[in-house]
This record gives C-alpha cells, structure tokens and sequence, in this order.
C-alpha cells in the first residue's frame, strides 16, 4: 500500500483509509493498539484468538485446513483457493 496523507481533526482523531481497513481486514469496532517507537507512530491491529474451540479438539469438524485459518485469523487467508481442499 502506498502512502496517503491523513488529517489530524480537532480532537486528535484520524481516518484509517479505507484501503488500509480493506488490507487489515478492520470492521467498525475492532481494537488497536498504539505505540510511539522512535518518534514514529505505530498503529497495528490487537489480535486475540479464541482458542477455546480447537483445544483438545482435532480438525474434526468437516472444516479444511483453510476454513480453519481463515475461521482463527477472521478473513481469508491470502493464498485461499476455493477448489483446493486442505
């Protein structure tokens, strides 16, 4: 992605471009952290798996191995191929 200027308003919000939503797979209300390293501003998506489904459990449930990532990561994982099973 290329760089895109954003504008700082009034009360110290930002726009997350849209293409940048797109590509971290952001939906109204997702969480973030922020971190100030060397003087520049670090924004990443905050990840937390719910694990609690696949302990103790084998891929078992009809899903292949892409379904199941794309279930634990929340979006599809970028080398997805509908015809392949996994």
């Amino acid at each position: 992605m290329d760089v895109i200027d954003v504008t700082l308003a009034e009360r110290g919000q930002i726009v997350i471009p849209k293409e940048a939503r797109d590509e971290l797979g952001l939906k109204p209300g997702a969480k973030l952290q922020i971190r100030v390293v060397d003087g520049q501003l670090l924004i990443q998506k905050k990840v937390a798996l719910d694990l609690s489904r696949w302990v103790g459990k084998a891929l078992d449930d009809g899903l292949t191995t892409n379904e199941a990532l794309t279930e634990l990561r929340g979006r599809p994982v970028p080398w997805q191929d509908e015809n392949v099973k996994a």
